[in-house]
């Protein structure tokens, strides 16, 4: 019993010797010819084993380890062999050799989100890896006109794009190993260059390969555009005055930016009233030569409209002629409607916001009230309302004499609008409205536009004004006629 305990100690202290590096002699270790030495080795690592040199020796896993002439063995893969000696007829296992990798290195992968995109403009870069330290590597870049790499591994992003750096590490034992790290080399830019921007309007201006990094913004004039809000995405500006100014953004030191034009879009009228079968073109004032309108018809059985502004009307109705233009959307109403509507029509619109309101001084030059803004309107086409008269007849008499004639427009709960026609008259009361004695309970009266809208002469505006109504409820709208 005591000589095994000698010779587990003593097998103990060769297998550590081997390890080390240490030379062994044959006679050191005969003592282990019944079982063999057990040794672990990093790859790259060697040790040298005289008994190896003096006789026929066997390798059962061939590729693991590699033995020169003088027995030196070097670890070649990762994997177990056992080196056996031959002494005649017999076969001895001598060794058992476990070849392992570096534990800091062996399950190492890299992958397109292990490091952060890397910015053209800020210079060179070495990739911060830990496990690397104090290692020695040799690198090369999979395509140098994207981003190269000295020996020693200081990077130069050139150009936007991915590219494939690769590191050969060579650790303290001499093992080799290789890898591929996947890079994304960006350049950070605003999405355009310049920009048209209404006054008025605000709009985001998107930034592309900056996700992720700080970005700062100023712009060169903030009395033209000003800065509503931002992030690593892009900016939120908002267009104050007519100008031009330029919006810069930085991405660690590197800098890029936007030219912004602030244009006026405006069309001369936002109203228009016309005959069927009529064409005109609407102009926008206050654009620059980059500003590119988009027109359109909200209802073409009504009216078309094409890309230079050119409308045809084609049937009694109304739709909205839109424009899109440098980020702002401006309508057009357009009423179609017979020649004595749209004269009356025509008259009405010139006085709105320009005449007070008096039921006193209702026939004065610059007074009107609801009805005699009506009367007077269908006077200036060459039409009289109920009678040719100089002072116009009240709301209430216009719906009765029109009932009378059949004239009213037919409805049930709400009128359709398919059915009204611009000029029409909407007089106002119904079951909704207070008792006033007077037919149907009218109090009010207007001309009907079309796109839900009415134009009137209002006592609480104290002036002519155009109004959006939406549906028209026969609860609240007893009565809608056609002169």
């Amino acid at each position: 019993m005591k000589y095994k305990g000698k010779r587990i100690v003593w097998l103990t202290i060769i297998a550590m010797l081997l390890v080390m590096g240490v030379t062994v002699q044959a006679r050191e270790i005969k003592a282990a010819e019944s079982q063999p030495m057990e040794i672990r080795l990093y790859l790259g690592q060697s040790i040298t084993l005289h008994e190896l040199s003096e006789q026929e020796w066997i390798v059962s896993e061939s590729g693991v380890v590699q033995i020169t002439d003088k027995g030196t063995v070097t670890a070649i893969k990762k994997g177990k062999t056992t080196i056996s000696l031959k002494e005649g007829q017999e076969k001895k296992r001598y060794v058992q050799i476990e070849v392992i990798a570096n534990e800091k290195l062996d399950s190492l992968v890299f992958t397109k989100q292990s490091f952060p995109k890397k910015i053209v403009g800020t210079g060179d870069f070495t990739l911060p890896i830990e496990a690397f330290t104090g290692m020695t590597c040799q690198w090369s870049s999979g395509n140098a006109g994207i981003a190269r790499v000295t020996d020693n591994g200081v990077s130069t992003p050139y150009r936007a794009g991915f590219v494939d750096l690769y590191v050969k590490v060579t650790d303290e034992y001499g093992g080799q190993y290789r890898f591929t790290i996947p890079l994304q080399i960006v350049e950070p830019h605003f999405a355009q260059t310049t920009m048209n921007l209404a006054k008025g309007c605000q709009t985001m201006l998107p930034i592309i390969d900056a996700s992720g990094h700080l970005v700062t913004y100023q712009t060169l004039d903030t009395t033209v555009v000003s800065l509503v809000n931002y992030n690593s995405t892009g900016v939120t500006i908002k267009a104050k005055k007519v100008g031009k100014t330029t919006i810069t953004a930085s991405v660690d030191g590197v800098q890029f930016q936007c030219i912004i034009n602030v244009t006026n879009p405006k069309l001369k009228t936002a109203y228009g009233f016309y005959q069927k079968k009529k064409t005109f073109t609407l102009s926008l004032s206050g654009l620059n030569k980059n500003s590119r309108p988009l027109w359109t018809s909200g209802n073409s059985s009504v009216a078309t409209v094409n890309s230079k502004g050119r409308v045809a009307t084609k049937k009694y109705g109304s739709t909205i002629i839109s424009c899109q233009v440098d980020g702002k959307t401006i309508h057009y109403y357009l009423a179609i409607s017979t020649k004595t509507a749209v004269k009356a029509m025509r008259y009405g619109y010139k006085r709105v916001g320009k005449k007070k309101y008096s039921q006193a001084r209702r026939m004065s030059k610059n007074y009107f009230d609801c009805s005699s803004f009506v009367y007077r309107s269908y006077r200036a086409a060459g039409k009289y309302i109920v009678r040719k008269t100089n002072w116009a007849p009240v709301a209430a008499d216009m719906a009765k004499y029109y009932v009378r004639k059949k004239k009213n427009i037919k409805a049930s709960g709400a009128y359709n609008e398919k059915k009204l026609r611009p000029g029409d008259l909407v007089f106002f009361g119904g079951s909704s409205a207070k008792r006033n004695g007077r037919y149907k309970r009218i109090y009010h009266v207007a001309i009907y536009i079309g796109n839900g809208r009415t134009m009137e002469s209002s006592s609480a505006s104290n002036n002519v004004v155009i109004r959006e109504r939406g549906t028209l409820k026969k609860s609240g709208i007893p009565v809608v006629a056609r002169p």
